[in-house]
């Protein structure tokens, strides 16, 4: 099936293909004011016409904003809406929308690692961002049909994200640089034993987004796409060196990546981190915040982080690192 290079929601019939799936991400770190986000919204794979709206704010003091709810109250033509979260194209390419306000669990970072994140005391939150970019997208498309964990049709794009985000009494500001996607097609993780989804943004203007993943058999390197922006013209890039996190344990380790493209070498190091959080994936297609309990574990956790980064030893920068940290997965029925 040809997969649409498409930015607004699905419109009419669902396609009969095994697993489909439509999401939508969004993340960013704003190393100014210490918060750090991941936004998921994606079709409830149970029924195509909700949406399951993930939202994750690291907050400075450690604290995270867990929040997970499924609906369709914002849901439009121009843009995915679940109970509380709505995402508007306002124009395709350039510029989107995301509004929320609602009751949250704001949790402990670690506390995520004991189990899903349940009900309790709720703390009213509320956020209106503005992503706007001149940058190229960067189209997965040609990869997506390698594997079933990443749907076929994949586009991602950096661009500035600005607003402001309410928790409780506090409120904190949001400027900087962060990658949101778009992809259409099957999902299933039941195979994926590792992945990487990693954005850096530098003082010198130089910026990358890059996808690896492997699968079980044999821990099989499946995809691994980088491509590196100059001034939002994107240029691809090679993936000379990766190092995967085998325990959550680990998850603070600093980390060497190496880029390669045809203006030159990039050698980007994990400076610090600042900022975790942790899911889990459900097979076919489902995240829930924290982590959910197996036995034998460990559980596979996908772990979201908060990084300064710094490139060929010199220039400082900052990002967003997602991972998915290797252990048993949960079939939902």
């Amino acid at each position: 099936m040809h997969i649409p290079l498409k930015e607004t929601p699905w419109e009419g019939a669902f396609p009969n293909i095994d697993n489909w799936s439509e999401n939508f991400c969004l993340a960013g770190f704003d190393p100014q004011s210490g918060v750090g986000l991941w936004f998921h919204i994606g079709r409830w794979h149970h029924d195509l016409t909700q949406f399951r709206e993930v939202v994750i704010i690291r907050l400075p003091d450690g604290t995270v904003i867990a929040h997970r709810a499924i609906g369709d109250a914002f849901a439009a033509a121009a843009g995915p809406g679940g109970p509380h979260l709505a995402v508007r194209i306002v124009e395709p390419g350039r510029k989107l929308t995301y509004h929320f306000k609602g009751g949250v669990m704001r949790v402990p970072a670690r506390q995520m690692l004991e189990g899903l994140v349940g009900d309790g005391r709720r703390t009213p939150a509320s956020f209106d961002l503005t992503f706007t970019s001149t940058a190229d997208i960067w189209d997965l498309h040609k990869v997506g049909a390698l594997q079933e964990f990443l749907p076929a049709g994949h586009i991602e794009q950096p661009g500035l994200l600005s607003g402001s985000i309410r928790v409780g009494s506090e409120q904190f500001t949001f400027n900087a640089m962060a990658n949101r996607d778009h992809s259409l097609g099957g999902r299933d993780n039941r195979n994926l034993h590792s992945h990487q989804w990693f954005q850096g943004y530098f003082e010198n203007g130089l910026s990358f987004l890059l996808f690896d993943a492997e699968i079980d058999q044999g821990e099989q390197v499946v995809f691994s796409e980088a491509v590196v922006y100059e001034d939002g013209k994107s240029f691809e890039a090679k993936i000379e060196q990766i190092e995967r996190c085998n325990h959550v344990d680990d998850d603070q380790k600093l980390i060497r990546t190496v880029l390669s493209y045809e203006n030159g070498t990039l050698v980007i190091d994990t400076a610090a981190f600042h900022g975790s959080s942790y899911l889990s994936l459900a097979s076919p297609n489902d995240t829930y915040v924290g982590v959910y309990p197996t036995d034998p574990g460990p559980t596979r956790v996908v772990d979201e982080q908060s990084v300064t980064l710094l490139l060929n030893g010199t220039v400082k920068g900052y990002g967003c690192y997602e991972r998915t940290i290797p252990g048993a997965h949960i079939r939902e029925a």
